[in-house]
C-alpha cells in the first residue's frame, strides 16, 4: 500500500549493467507516481578485481554518498574469486550502516527465483564472459554450470539477455513469487558460515520489498516463534493425512489490545500450484493482552495437492511453514 508522506531518499550503487537497469527502471516507475514514499537514485560501477571499483572500494564510494541520502544500498554478486574482498566490504558497510544486497553466485539467480525454487550452486554467471577474441567461448553447459543459460530455458526466461533495459517490466508481475522463493532459499541454505561464502544465496528481495512496500517473507520450521503484528505465533505442529491438514499454533498476545481469534484471520494453506485452502470454521474468541492460547486449524485440500505450506499474513510481513 502506498502512503502519501515525505519521501525518503535511497541511493543504490550496483556493480553491473543488468542490476543497474533493473533498479533504474524501478526508480523511473516510482518517479512517475508522487504517492511512493521513496525517491531512488541508481548508479552503476563495473567491479573489476583489484580496481578502484572492487567490492571494498565500491562500498567506500557508497559511504561518501551517505550524508546525502536517508538510505544507501550496494548491490553486487558473490563471485567465488573475491571472498576476501566481499568479507572486508561487509565489515565496512556494517560500520557505516550501509546495506548490502548480494546474490550468489550472480544476479541471475535472483531472476531465476521469479519462476521457480532453485537451489543449484552455479559456478558462474555465464560461460561467455570467459571468451576472448583469440579464444571465443560458446556456452555448452546446458545450465549446469552457469546461471544465465539455466535462466534462458524455454520454461523460464528464454528472451533474457544481460543489460536488458526493461528487465524489471518483464518480471514485475512475479515479484511476490520471487520474494517467497528467496525466503525459501535462505531457509534451505542456512548461514552456517558468513553470507558472502554461501552459494546459492540472495537477499535482493529485502531491497525490493522496502522500495515497493511488499510484505517481507520468512520461512520457519515447526517449533519456531515469529512476531505477527502484536502477537507472537509459534507453530507447534503442521501435518497432513490424505486430504486433511492440521496446523496447531500457539498465540501469545504481547500487545495492549485484545486479539480477536475468528474465522477472518489470514491463516491459509497453499500448494505448489498456487491453490489456497481456508481453515474450517472455528469458535470465535478473544485473546486478552499478556495471555497465551493454543488453537487447532483444520483444512481440507485437494487429494493431489503437492508442496503444501501454511501461510500467515500480517500487516507488513508473512511467513511460511512447510507441511
Amino acid at each position: 500500500m502506498k502512503n502519501k508522506v515525505t519521501k525518503r531518499s535511497v541511493y543504490i550503487l550496483t556493480e553491473g549493467v543488468t542490476e543497474y537497469n533493473y533498479f533504474k527502471r524501478i526508480s523511473e516507475i516510482m518517479g512517475m507516481d508522487t504517492d511512493w514514499i521513496y525517491s531512488v537514485t541508481v548508479e552503476v560501477r563495473e567491479i573489476i578485481k583489484g580496481s578502484k571499483t572492487d567490492p571494498i572500494n565500491i562500498v567506500k564510494e557508497a559511504k561518501q554518498s551517505k550524508k546525502n541520502y536517508n538510505e544507501v544500498w550496494v548491490v553486487f554478486d558473490k563471485d567465488r574469486e573475491r571472498d576476501y574482498e566481499n568479507e572486508v566490504a561487509y565489515k565496512i558497510a556494517a560500520k557505516a550502516k550501509i546495506q548490502i544486497a548480494i546474490s550468489s553466485i550472480s544476479f541471475e539467480h535472483w531472476l531465476i527465483l521469479h519462476f521457480e525454487k532453485c537451489a543449484i550452486a552455479f559456478q558462474r554467471s555465464d560461460c561467455e564472459s570467459r571468451s576472448t577474441h583469440a579464444a571465443p567461448v560458446n556456452c555448452i553447459c546446458n545450465g549446469n554450470i552457469c546461471a544465465k543459460t539455466y535462466l534462458k530455458q524455454p520454461a523460464l526466461f528464454p528472451t533474457f539477455e544481460k543489460g536488458r533495459s526493461l528487465l524489471y517490466d518483464d518480471l514485475k508481475n512475479r515479484n511476490e513469487i520471487a520474494v517467497e522463493n528467496a525466503a525459501w532459499l535462505r531457509k534451505n541454505q542456512q548461514p552456517y558460515t558468513h553470507i558472502h561464502l554461501l552459494n546459492p544465496y540472495t537477499d535482493v528481495d529485502n531491497l525490493l520489498c522496502e522500495l515497493l512496500e511488499l510484505k517481507k517473507v520468512t520461512y520457519v520450521s515447526a517449533g519456531e516463534t515469529i512476531a505477527f503484528d502484536d502477537v507472537e505465533i509459534t507453530i507447534l505442529n503442521a501435518s497432513r493425512n490424505g486430504d486433511s491438514v492440521t496446523v496447531i499454533i500457539q498465540l501469545n498476545n504481547l500487545g495492549q489490545l485484545a486479539f480477536p481469534i475468528n474465522n477472518n484471520r489470514p491463516f491459509i494453506v497453499i500448494d505448489i500450484s498456487g491453490d489456497t485452502f481456508q481453515y474450517h470454521a472455528i469458535e470465535a474468541s478473544i485473546l486478552l493482552p499478556n495471555t497465551v492460547q493454543q488453537i487447532t486449524l483444520n483444512y481440507t485440500v485437494n487429494p493431489d495437492s503437492q508442496g503444501l505450506h501454511f501461510k500467515a499474513i500480517a500487516s507488513h510481513s508473512c511467513f511460511f511453514v512447510e507441511i
